[in-house]
């Protein structure tokens, strides 16, 4: 049979053009795609950008470098906008924020050309990325809330108070607040993405109540919690508590939910201690005894009463009952600490001693008794401060302290809790060698000869205290015990620093000179020298010093102060030495201090 030629439009023809096409079209794609792999390059892809600056087609150092470059202005300096803040726009160096630009890092996270064509067609437009920033976020935080108390106006909230019997109205006022966390991530995020400053806003904050609505409450409810007596019944006591004392521990607070009494539960307890007393038993924290030289913790033992939280609601229900009287059962209380937790905190050791001697003087021996009682037992716990004023409390009569001898300016004179510094000064000693953190400390105004100088402090209540903190991961336990000669304070923990001392040479020299005072109430002294001086604390741990820690003092000079009149100038110069003071009473050595 002979060929025959196929009919126009039969299926042979087609199929060898769609063969064509489809191979011109996979040679067009092939080509394309070679294209765009080429023009993206194999570094970094082109049209890559970071905030604004062009890195595409460059090697990675170059990129590195062309960022610093570029970027440096807008790196070092962040301008901020705060709605309310004067002149609106303040600029802040970067650091001060904690933030830093890492150009390596940005152009290491670069994302380079990829095989897939799908891929690869996307980085064809070019591509931005995001600085990386290290941002030290506890920095950035605190400059945040600097930022923030300079616009805020605090809301005040509406509360309800009583002076003696009188209800206290306090009215509530609309404030204004900056964000603090978003604003934080505000910064962090727009750092260094455009000049443009970075824009914070302070929003309106609406008290939770109306000054009517306080006032219906201050009308109705405040007035009636003191409208007479309640009674607490707690086990077989029933406790009465007056209008003067429900007014003293009472107050009413705007919340989100309404208007809610508050109570002081812990004044509350100690004004109803009395009765309270008389029901259950206390609990036991943990102690420490330390009588045979190792410390050893002394068990801590659960009792029954009433806890703070059920003091408070029982008043409370109280206050709310037709009767007002409410029951309150008696619960068994835990130890606020508990054996486990001493056990926990690795007192084992004494870790720093001292002993402080002075001049027998029978105000001397009353003083530092009375503070050497409160001090002796002190717990801290790690991160806790010892504050000398909150443990031995204000130097009065009704505390047990009598008049002794403390320093006015550079002068002696009579007044309550004379001779506290000389335990102050043992409690510094102590605790300056236990590598306890000083937070306040302070030198007496003139130097006492029976002190080291510049390693001693003093204290006044209410304008002057000795704190240090317990940084270390350890519990520390105080004692202090006391003969009519000396007293020796202890701290008992686990050793984690090695201190020395380094004391510094006495530098510029003041001299006393003499005052002659025929006033009343004149206490003689001998004259002290000024002078200044370093003593540095140098920290250590298994042989290595890890710091060291000046601390300065700058003694002032204090008169020899001649209880009589001046006398008159002598008509010609004699070779007599001039008279000494007239010696100081029995129980008043020279260079008594006040505090000493």
């Amino acid at each position: 049979m002979s060929d025959v030629d196929q009919p126009p439009g039969s299926g042979g023809g087609n199929r060898q053009l769609l063969a064509v096409l489809a191979s011109s079209m996979a040679a067009v794609l092939s080509l394309a795609y070679l294209g765009v792999f080429t023009w993206v390059g194999g570094g970094i892809p082109r049209g890559t950008g970071v905030a604004g600056v062009e890195i595409g087609g460059m090697a990675d150092a170059e990129a590195v470098q062309t960022l610093n470059t570029e970027l440096t202005d807008r790196a070092e300096t962040v301008r901020i906008g705060i709605e309310g803040l004067e002149g609106k726009e303040r600029e802040y160096p970067a650091e001060r924020l904690g933030l830093s630009f890492d150009a390596e890092a940005t152009v290491a996270a670069v994302p380079r050309r990829e095989a897939a064509p799908q891929a690869l067609v996307s980085q064809l437009g070019g591509q931005d990325v995001r600085p990386v920033v290290d941002v030290d976020q506890q920095r950035l935080d605190r400059r945040v809330r600097v930022m923030a108390r300079r616009v805020e106006d605090p809301v005040r909230q509406p509360r309800i108070e009583f002076d003696g019997l009188s209800v206290v109205v306090i009215d509530p006022r609309s404030g204004n607040e900056l964000d603090r966390p978003a604003a934080a991530s505000a910064i962090a995020e727009q750092y260094l993405l455009s000049d443009n400053p970075i824009e914070l806003a302070v929003e309106p904050v609406v008290p939770y109540a109306s000054e009517d609505e306080v006032n219906v409450v201050a009308e109705t409810e405040a007035q009636d919690a003191i409208s007479g007596p309640v009674t607490l019944t707690v086990g077989a006591a029933d406790i009465t508590v007056s209008p003067e004392q429900i007014a003293s521990v009472l107050s009413f607070l705007a919340r989100k939910d309404g208007i809610w009494p508050k109570v002081d539960a812990p004044l509350l307890r100690e004004l109803i201690a009395g009765p309270l007393a008389e029901v259950g038993n206390p609990a036991k924290d943990a102690n420490f005894d330390v009588s045979s030289g190792t410390p050893k913790v002394v068990p801590a033992e659960t009792g029954r009463g009433v806890d703070d939280t059920s003091l408070a609601d029982g008043l409370v229900q109280a206050l709310a009952a037709d009767d007002r009287a409410a029951t309150l059962e008696l619960e068994r209380v835990e130890p606020a600490l508990t054996t486990a937790e001493a056990k926990d905190l690795g007192i084992k050791e004494v870790t720093s001693t001292f002993t402080q001697e002075f001049p027998y003087a029978a105000y001397r021996v009353t003083n530092i008794g009375v503070a050497s009682d409160k001090i002796d037992g002190t717990l801290l716990e790690p991160g806790e401060t010892f504050s000398l004023n909150d443990v031995v409390g204000e130097r009065t009569p009704e505390n047990g302290f009598v008049e002794g001898y403390v320093i006015v300016g550079n002068r002696l004179v009579e007044d309550y809790g004379g001779a506290v510094s000389t335990i102050t000064t043992a409690m510094w000693h102590t605790a300056f060698f236990a590598g306890m953190t000083r937070v306040e400390q302070r030198a007496h105004g003139f130097w006492i000869s029976r002190y080291l100088p510049g390693l001693e402090a003093t204290v006044s209540w209410g304008n002057l205290d000795l704190k240090f903190r317990n940084d270390t991961p350890y519990g520390v336990y105080i004692t202090s015990s006391l003969t009519d000669t000396s007293v020796t304070t202890t701290i008992w923990s686990t050793q984690y620093w090695d201190v020395e001392a380094d004391f510094g040479p006495r530098a510029d020299p003041t001299p006393a000179g003499t005052v002659y005072d025929d006033a009343d109430g004149c206490v003689a002294q001998y004259g002290v020298d000024g002078f200044d001086i370093t003593v540095t604390r140098v920290w250590s741990r298994n042989g290595e010093v890890e710091r060291r820690e000046p601390l300065f003092t700058s003694y002032e000079a204090a008169p020899t102060v001649i209880c009589a009149p001046k006398p008159e100038p002598k008509p010609e110069p004699t070779d007599k030495p001039t008279d000494k003071p007239t010696d100081e009473p029995s129980d008043k050595p020279a260079n008594s201090n006040p505090n000493n």
